[in-house]
């Protein structure tokens, strides 16, 4: 899946005006669950929300966004603990923005 289509699926089902993608990152040999932060969830921010998506993956160790196909294959493959916790962190929604919230922002 594409950095785009990964973002409109998990879009699609968002009924919140912010969403939280989490992604998986291998990080010194272990497994990591990231999170890339509140998005907000409106036309005026898809482009810029999509940059960070992508600025994200080219970290070292990126290995998918965990509402990607990716994702639900490499589950299949690993039949473990790990896959409870990754399911359990996909794409998360809130009602906002929170402005205590908003002043921390970095980007």
């Amino acid at each position: 899946m594409t950095t785009r289509e990964t973002y409109f699926k998990a879009y699609m089902t968002s009924d919140k005006s912010q969403g939280m993608f989490y992604y998986s990152q291998l990080m010194d040999d272990v497994e990591c669950l990231r999170s890339a932060g509140w998005f907000d969830l409106n036309q005026a921010w898809h482009e810029k929300n999509i940059e960070i998506m992508q600025k994200l993956e080219k970290q070292e160790g990126f290995m998918f966004w965990n509402c990607s196909t990716e994702c639900q294959i490499w589950l299949e493959k690993h039949d473990d603990l790990n896959t409870n916790l990754i399911q359990a962190f996909v794409f998360v929604q809130r009602d906002g923005p929170y402005k205590e919230l908003e002043d921390m922002k970095i980007l």
